[in-house]
């Protein structure tokens, strides 16, 4: 059963954290990202179709097209192009990264099998199996929203009388004849479409892989309470005390590897989501305010809900992981440590001072990524939007496009 994962499973079957990004390998696998070591020779052709579309045919097809056929662009066309084109650059550096740092994500996985180790109570494995079945609804959310925007781009574009992405093919030309509308729309649909659809791994692996972890977090903060119950009660053996104690610092230890392993990945990508995020927001603005039609609207909203997906959720968990990492350190401070031996007591010390470093991640150093930095990216979008509107754009666009017209 394809959809099995996003069920929690019961205590008999065996779950691990990782089946949380199951789906998402899947997908980048089919994309030619080697995670198995299982390609053939005819996975490897497809592997050089792909990257070749991917990395290159794709991204340099909108410039082309520019170069080309500029003259013939009305401003929501235009528009709703650039937007596109904005997003197919960002969406190959995600693909580049991640087929550089395609190990990191199996090292990943290999920290959350260290961390499935410590998860020995029924509650701790049921927490596992409903975090792996949240995070693959997750996933399936991200693949229904841009389906969703794929297709109505493709309903809108035939509804107008054009196609749907605006890509270069040097041998269609859909201005000429409706028959040639219909082949490159579909041809777009199911090109674009495949492009999309890795789309939903390379930009939501950040997510699936800090909501996991997360999850681990919680389940450590608990145990930490545990560790000051069983010290209040005074009923525990000191050196069972002592050995929870110290399984607690593995598994940070742990999470921070997990961390410095993901970290490089998130880094470089989601700062070029960033960048890009705000001026697409800005010009998905301007489309729909000023130019859009009803019918195109609809479309217009599912890539905002798209692009929004982005970032956020992402944002959402780093900012909440900084707020656990503190409880992290207030539980430890509250767990009656200083009711223990001197070898506890120093011991606990010395992880409280680790666990006040909060764990965090940056774009490229530069951006924290939390919603703060999120927010911030909706401001940019709503002063593109302002400086556009303090222009004019809307009447020299049109004024440009009914001179092109008017010959």
């Amino acid at each position: 059963m394809f959809f099995k994962l996003v069920y929690p499973a019961p205590l008999s079957e065996p779950v691990a954290t990782r089946d949380s990004n199951v789906y998402l390998l899947k997908t980048l696998h089919i994309s030619g990202l080697n995670f198995y070591n299982d390609f053939g020779i005819g996975q490897k052709i497809w592997r050089v179709i792909s990257f070749s579309y991917n990395i290159f045919y794709l991204p340099l097809s909108f410039p082309v097209n520019y170069k080309i056929h500029f003259s013939q662009f009305p401003p929501d066309l235009l528009l709703q192009s650039l937007q596109l084109c904005l997003n197919t650059w960002c969406f190959s550096t995600k693909f580049v990264t991640l087929a550089i740092f395609t190990e990191r994500l199996e090292m990943a996985n290999k920290c959350f099998d260290e961390l499935d180790v410590y998860c020995v109570t029924p509650d701790e494995k049921r927490r596992v199996r409903a975090a792996v079945a949240t995070i693959n609804k997750l996933y399936l959310i991200f693949g229904v929203v841009y389906f969703l925007y794929a297709t109505s781009t493709l309903v809108d574009g035939l509804f107008h009388d054009r196609v749907p992405y605006n890509t270069y093919y040097p041998f269609i030309d859909w201005r000429l004849d409706r028959r040639q509308l219909y082949i490159q729309s579909f041809v777009e649909y199911f090109t674009v479409g495949y492009a999309i659809f890795v789309a939903t791994a390379t930009d939501s692996y950040p997510v699936v892989f800090i909501a996991a972890l997360r999850t681990h977090i919680l389940m450590l903060k608990d145990r930490i309470v545990r560790l000051g119950e069983a010290s209040n009660e005074g009923t525990a053996d000191p050196d069972s005390i002592f050995k929870s104690l110290v399984e607690c610092i593995k598994a940070h230890r742990t999470m921070l590897n997990f961390c410095d392993t993901i970290r490089p990945i998130i880094s470089g990508t989601i700062f070029a989501q960033f960048i890009i995020c705000g001026s697409i927001l800005g010009i998905v603005m301007i489309n729909m305010v000023l130019f859009a039609d009803q019918s195109t609207r609809f479309g217009i909203v599912t890539y905002v809900m798209a692009v929004l997906l982005q970032t956020f959720p992402l944002c959402f968990y780093c900012n909440a992981i900084v707020d656990d990492c503190n409880d992290l350190a207030d539980a430890l401070f509250h767990s009656a440590w200083w009711m223990q031996d001197k070898r506890y007591r120093s011991t606990a010390l010395q992880f409280l001072q680790k666990l006040q470093q909060p764990i965090t991640f940056t774009a490229m150093n530069i951006f924290t990524i939390n919603l703060a930095t999120n927010i911030n990216v909706a401001k940019f979008a709503f002063t593109v939007y302002a400086i556009a509107s303090g222009m004019n754009l809307d009447q020299k666009l049109q004024l440009q496009d009914s001179g092109v017209a008017s010959p």
